[in-house]
């Protein structure tokens, strides 16, 4: 049995700890292999009430016997994982880093483990990777909603990828998991493909849900083409220049594709303002910023999206 801790167990952190429990035949049995590490409201309630998500078709609630609120609460149970998949927000990796080499857990029961980062975003690995080498990453277009606490909705099912190079034990298990329940998975070589596809989608429709207020459908708006293909655009060139050749016809497809699939869904980044949180809007339209910067190129389109999430933070 392979044991997984959940490092982030909100939205979608919850989602891949279902996805990777092993159940077995009765749902009333706790799953015992995925500890759940997440903020303390959400952690007491499923302790008391076991994990509730909401289905595309139906609702079920799964009892997990680890659950853990600190690294403190990890370090003193016996609970001892192989991996570490991380799904907290890219504002809090450095803070995070920070807290895992201060906990001492990297001398101890984590010595050994794999990280696997499934964030937004890019630029991750880099803040991550000064603390361990074991470390790989993914993403996911599943969609998920954290209703309240205990408690999340599945809005999309889309296919989730991970680097080709973790390790086969690993592999074999994510995947037996992950297709048990129905739910996509691949590993994949040329994972920087994807993980920029997932760069492009989210530099247009988070920014543009988060700015309306309205679900991801608002991107399909007649009125909203001209800036949508400025975006990508922009995106496209800047990525082209990193090495990712990539077609702006094909890309902008596939973001109105996306925008089309999951058109009733509600974005991460407008459910971090709705709630006065700090977005993740640094490591997606800022990462291309950055980028087009090291090229002293003009990307005026991302340079607004950007200004303008930043504003409504500070208010």
């Amino acid at each position: 049995m392979v044991n997984v801790l959940i490092y982030g167990a909100g939205a979608i952190g919850s989602l891949i700890g279902y996805l990777l429990s092993e159940i077995g035949e009765s749902k009333e049995k706790a799953v015992e292999n995925v500890g759940l590490l997440g903020k303390k409201s959400h952690i007491q309630k499923i302790r008391e009430n076991g994990l509730t998500i909401k289905f595309l078709d139906h609702e079920s609630s799964f009892k997990f016997n680890n659950c853990f609120s600190s690294l403190d609460d990890l370090k003193n149970s016996v609970f001892s994982p192989d991996i570490v998949v991380v799904c907290v927000k890219t504002n809090s990796l450095v803070g995070l880093y920070q807290d895992l080499i201060a906990s001492g857990l990297l001398s101890g029961k984590l010595r050994r483990v794999d990280f696997i980062l499934l964030m937004n975003g890019m630029g991750n690995r880099e803040i991550f990777a000064q603390m361990s080498n074991h470390v790989f990453e993914g993403v996911t277009s599943n969609g998920v909603k954290f209703s309240k606490d205990g408690f999340i909705e599945l809005k999309g099912k889309g296919e989730t990828v991970f680097e080709d190079v973790i390790n086969p034990e690993i592999k074999h298990f994510m995947k037996e998991r992950f297709e048990e329940k129905g739910f996509e998975i691949l590993f994949t070589s040329d994972f920087k493909s994807y993980q920029w596809n997932k760069l492009f989608v989210n530099s247009v429709i988070n920014p543009i849900t988060a700015l309306t207020r309205k679900q991801n459908g608002v991107v399909l708006s007649e009125s909203l083409g001209n800036t949508v293909e400025k975006i990508v655009g922009e995106c496209v060139s800047v990525a082209n220049k990193e090495g990712c050749q990539s077609d702006k016809n094909i890309v902008l497809n596939l973001v109105y594709s996306v925008a089309t699939r999951t058109s009733l869904n509600t974005s991460s980044m407008l459910q971090d303002l709705s709630k006065g949180k700090k977005t993740e809007i640094d490591s997606i339209n800022g990462y291309i910023i950055k980028l087009a910067k090291k090229y002293s190129m003009a990307i005026p389109a991302n340079e607004t999206l950007y200004s303008l999430i930043k504003a409504i933070e500070s208010q």
